[in-house]
């Protein structure tokens, strides 16, 4: 159900005949035999337990802030929607249902019951803005590389005729070239080979977080599985620069730097992660890197070009295409011993595993043809002729989608079809005014974008500056967006989904907008259910008319400081009615935000037990910055006293 029902309005009338008439006879109660605490323990409150036919729903949300951990449901917090579904009787999980869930906050005197509840959905499944909730638990974003220094967060709108917008932009300091997202979903990486950084994004508050310096041209991304550890491919031309810079997203720091071959780098893991692959284009080299001591093991020669590396879903063998020979090289891991080459034609440019590990897609836009090679096996198993250069793949369920460079079509293939040694039918799917390659605004970073629960596919062209959304098993888009001031480059996308984190558990993570009394919808498909849970958030400082009762005084700061340098802050928090100062407070937040530029920081002041509190930072940039001070504990907002304002001088 819950990408489609995003953007594709036709599957609404489907669904809500099942959601009308009578709900079926059901229970709430206080408590369940089969809670949630013995699985998670850190789950404090189960807010409430149903049940209906058979089924129980345990429903619970907990803050959890990444700055200050744990705290209370509040408005701007995050916080982690959870619920667990079992069978009533027995007490086991149900997995893989792919619940619905919305969050809305509820009027003043409104009527809560069971068919209000129905109705609420009724008119979320419709798609109407005006029925649209504060919080979708089904969503996903479409995020979009532009040509300039930015990009494009898109909220796919549910709504008849499928419509657009802009959400919100990331600024970067230079145009982007490839990025990767977090296993998690909360993090992006952006490598910034004009400015030599790798920007990083917290995709929960679409904020760029970091920008980390990382080495000479960084320009290809791959995080190590584990997500702890990113792989940067530094193309410098200066032979003692080219190479690869690794970085601990943990603390956001470059852990170490390899010197390798010149050219450009591709890189590889087998699914244990427990080394790395990198390609030396120009040096016809790949070298093997142990993963846990970021140590040199064993630099090979391979042929004319390696443009590309994959390793089998196995871990046994790796495959290097080289671009100058057409040559495909089968390689034994770890021991990167040769056991054969594939021949194909001279012109290769990138290949690509299917999800499932069977097959191995290696593209030649030169010679307009696509070599299928069975991974198992290690034989080609076809070639496929594919019209007007065809240089990107993407997968769905069952289809395998590719872009020619110099053409306005797709082309695809279903998968299960290559099982067969006969001839290939191929699909062609029109879908854009102006061929790809027209725009001289290209990334390396991949233009289409498959989601994986539907297989449906997103097209990035920057020729006619459109993105397009491509149902799987259609031959024709279902919608599109543009944005007049960008041209998109590339294109991935965010779920917001819930996610089964353990069987019968499913979660989402949510940015509470404001505070008030709440009511999460969730409905099931099969087994039939729907029920409507309430929660509370605290208001924010800002959100209520009771004021501050606390004064912060500044006790020590500057008007102008060098880059760079360490620069203390000190404040004294004193009781309005009293006097006193007070110790012991631990919310206090002292954000630094850059009044020119996009640089800002959260920093929590230390506790001097005296009633003052500290904060020492270093600025990394010149520019013009203002302090803002909060203490939800004690209704001081970052609204209750002026900024204060400070120059970073060079």
């Amino acid at each position: 159900m819950k990408k489609n029902l995003i953007l594709a309005s036709i599957v609404f009338a489907l669904v809500l005949p099942a959601c009308s008439g009578a709900s079926p006879q059901a229970t709430a109660t206080a408590d369940g035999g089969h809670n949630m605490a013995s699985m998670f323990p850190e789950v404090e409150e189960i807010y409430e337990t149903y049940e209906q036919d058979g089924v129980q729903v345990e429903f619970t949300i907990k803050a959890e802030d990444a700055f200050l951990g744990n705290a209370e449901v509040a408005q701007g917090a995050y916080a982690t929607v959870r619920f667990r579904i079992t069978d009533a009787a027995s007490g086991n999980p149900l997995p893989d249902l792919r619940p619905a869930a919305w969050m809305d906050l509820l009027a003043e005197n409104s009527t809560v019951s069971e068919a209000v509840c129905q109705e609420k959905i009724d008119g979320y499944l419709k798609g109407q803005v005006s029925n649209r909730p504060l919080v979708d638990l089904n969503s996903f974003f479409i995020l979009a590389m532009n040509s300039g220094n930015s990009i494009s967060v898109i909220d796919p709108l549910i709504q008849v005729g499928g419509i657009t917008q802009l959400y919100t932009t990331l600024l970067l300091e230079s145009p982007g070239e490839d990025w990767v997202t977090s296993a998690n979903g909360n993090s992006l990486y952006v490598s910034l080979p004009q400015a030599g950084k790798v920007a990083v994004a917290d995709l929960q508050s679409f904020r760029v977080v970091a920008r980390v310096p990382s080495g000479d041209v960084p320009v290809r991304l791959a995080l190590q599985p584990g997500d702890q550890y990113l792989w940067i491919g530094n193309d410098s031309e200066n032979g003692s620069s080219s190479g690869v810079s690794i970085m601990d997203t943990r603390t956001q720091t470059i852990a170490s730097d390899l010197t390798l071959g010149s050219g450009h780098h591709e890189i590889a893991f087998p699914p244990d992660g427990a080394f790395a692959l990198v390609t030396s284009e120009s040096s016809n080299e790949i070298a093997l890197i142990d993963a846990k001591t970021f140590a040199l093991v064993k630099t090979i020669k391979t042929g004319a070009l390696p443009v590309a590396v994959a390793t089998s879903s196995d871990g046994s063998h790796a495959f290097v295409a080289n671009g100058s020979d057409g040559g495909i090289e089968v390689l034994t891991l770890p021991g990167l011993d040769q056991t054969t080459t594939l021949h194909t034609d001279p012109g290769l440019t990138s290949m690509r595993l299917s999800p499932d590990g069977k097959w191995l897609f290696v593209l030649n836009p030169n010679r307009n043809r696509v070599y299928v090679i069975d991974a198992t096996s290690i034989t080609l198993q076809h070639t496929l002729e594919i019209p007007n250069a065809p240089d990107q793949v993407a997968f769905g369920k069952d289809i395998a989608y590719f872009r020619p460079l110099n053409g306005t079509s797709l082309y695809s293939v279903r998968l299960s079809a290559l099982e067969s040694g006969s001839a290939i039918d191929l699909d062609e799917i029109p879908y854009a005014r102006y061929a790809p390659g027209q725009s001289q605004e290209q990334a390396i970073a991949n233009s289409l974008a498959t989601l994986p629960d539907e297989g449906a596919v997103l097209i990035a062209n920057s020729a006619d500056n459109m993105i397009y959304y491509l149902l799987e098993g259609t031959l024709t888009p279902a919608g599109s967006y543009q944005d007049q001031a960008t041209l998109p480059r590339a294109v991935t996308f965010i779920d917001r989904s819930l996610r089964q984190e353990a069987p019968g558990i499913y979660t989402g993570k949510v940015l509470i907008p404001s505070g008030g009394n709440y009511q999460v919808a969730l409905l099931l498909d099969t087994p039939r259910l729907l029920h409507c849970f309430n929660f509370d958030a605290k208001p924010g400082a800002n959100e209520t008319s009771t004021k501050a009762d606390v004064q912060v005084e500044v006790l020590e700061t500057v008007d102008q400081v060098t880059k760079g340098e360490a620069l203390l802050l000190k404040f004294r928090v004193r009781e309005l009615a009293a006097d006193l100062a007070i110790p012991g407070i631990r919310d206090f937040v002292v954000s630094i935000n850059q009044v020119d530029g996009n640089w800002n920081q959260r920093y929590l002041a230390a506790d001097n037990g005296d009633g003052t509190y500290q904060v020492q930072v270093a600025i990394p940039r010149a520019g013009k910055y203002n302090i803002l001070l909060s203490i939800d504990s004690r209704n001081f907002g970052l609204d209750s006293m002026r900024p204060i304002s400070f120059q970073v001088v060079e």
